[in-house]
Formats: C-alpha cells, sequence, structure tokens
C-alpha cells in the first residue's frame, strides 16, 4: 500500500459554478472514502483555485481513474489534473485501523430488506446454507447476525457481518465496497431490499465472561 496525491488545478470561476456538480462530486468523493482508497480530499483556499485528494492504495490507477469520473474534470472545472506518488515518513497509518473514537478498527456490515412472513424463514435458510459459507472462507471475515421484526406490512430483516477491514470486505463485495451483493434466488424471496449498505467502525464491545461459560452443571 502506498498513498497517491490527485492534485486539481480548478478555472477561475470554479466556486460559481461547481453548484450543478458538487451532489456528484460528493457522492464519488464519500464511497471512494468508504471503500477505504481516499484518506483526504478538500479545496485549497486563500485563493480556491486547487484541490487535493489523498487516495492510499496499491494501484496509481485509482487514483486516475477518480478523475476520469469527476464530474468536476468531465465537465471542464478543472483545467489540469495531475496524480503524483507520496511517500509519508511520519502518521503512516494503516486503513482501517484510524479509528478517532476508540476501537479496534474492525467494520460492521448493515444491511437491511423486508419480506412476508412465509419468505422470511426460506430467505434466512438461504443466507445461512449458502451465504455464510462462502464468506467464511474470506480472510478478515468475523461473525455474522440476522435480525428479524415482524410489521404489519411483513417482517424487516436486518443482516449484520463483522469484518477485520475494509480490505476484508472488498474480497466479499468487490472494489465498491458499498454495493449490497444479493443474489438472485435471495431477491426473489424478498419484497424490497436495500441496494447500498452502510458501514460502521465498531468503536467499543463488551461481553460479560459470565456470557462465555456454560451455565453450572453444564460442559
Amino acid at each position: 500500500m502506498g498513498y497517491y496525491a490527485l492534485f486539481y488545478d480548478t478555472v477561475d470561476d470554479f466556486i460559481a459554478r461547481r453548484a450543478a456538480d458538487r451532489g456528484e462530486h460528493l457522492r464519488l468523493v464519500r464511497e471512494a472514502h468508504a471503500r477505504g482508497e481516499l484518506v483526504l480530499a478538500g479545496a485549497l483556499a486563500e485563493p480556491p483555485d486547487r484541490a487535493l485528494l489523498v487516495f492510499r492504495s496499491d494501484r496509481r490507477s485509482v487514483a486516475e481513474d477518480f478523475a476520469r469520473k469527476d464530474p468536476y474534470v468531465v465537465n471542464g472545472l478543472v483545467r489540469h489534473w495531475e496524480v503524483r506518488p507520496w511517500t509519508v515518513v511520519v502518521g503512516d497509518e494503516p486503513a482501517g485501523q484510524q479509528t478517532p473514537f476508540g476501537g479496534d478498527g474492525r467494520i460492521v456490515r448493515l444491511w437491511s430488506a423486508r419480506t412476508g412472513e412465509h419468505e422470511a424463514k426460506p430467505y434466512l435458510d438461504h443466507l445461512q446454507a449458502s451465504v455464510i459459507p462462502q464468506i467464511r472462507r474470506l480472510k478478515g471475515y468475523v461473525a455474522a447476525t440476522a435480525l428479524t421484526r415482524v410489521t404489519d406490512s411483513g417482517v424487516e430483516i436486518l443482516v449484520a457481518t463483522l469484518w477485520q477491514s475494509l480490505e476484508a470486505i472488498q474480497k466479499f463485495a468487490g472494489p465498491d465496497v458499498g454495493r449490497a451483493v444479493v443474489r438472485e434466488e435471495a431477491a426473489a424471496l424478498l419484497k424490497e431490499f436495500d441496494r447500498r449498505v452502510r458501514h460502521f467502525q465498531v468503536a467499543l464491545t463488551d461481553t460479560p465472561a459470565s456470557t462465555l461459560a456454560p451455565p453450572s452443571g453444564q460442559s
């Protein structure tokens, strides 16, 4: 893994022109950050004529591909851009270990779906028999939990998987870690489901010792 700095030279009226493209630009920024590729991003000020985006990856093309898709570049708000390798001497922290609120760097991946009462059990059977055995083989997978809640319209299902890092999740979801991975046979059992997932860093856990030991008289 290395760092790559993406520099933008923006047009003179950049601030006035960026409104139409800013939403899509920020979406790409947030998705790259969620994938663990983009570390920092922002515009330089006084004057606001340049921007800097710092990527952490084993491929220079990650930063280059981002620039080529960025609406600021596509629509001419950036006059010139370049990617330079950045040799970090101090502060080189592995992605996934940056935990400002504490914790150990692990990631919880949350996804939810809605289905009917008769379809909930077949879906959970599919999850247990087909999906979990697959992700158990992936390095960096830790655990999975499925939660259900009966509502007036059917059953809500929340699936939480625990991973050592975003890099580990990429082995399951691919480069776009925010994309929900739903097989056709699973989708057929669901009324609706999230197309995008949410990722949370584990900041605190508590497992009382009493819950780890079997009840008295059992082994």
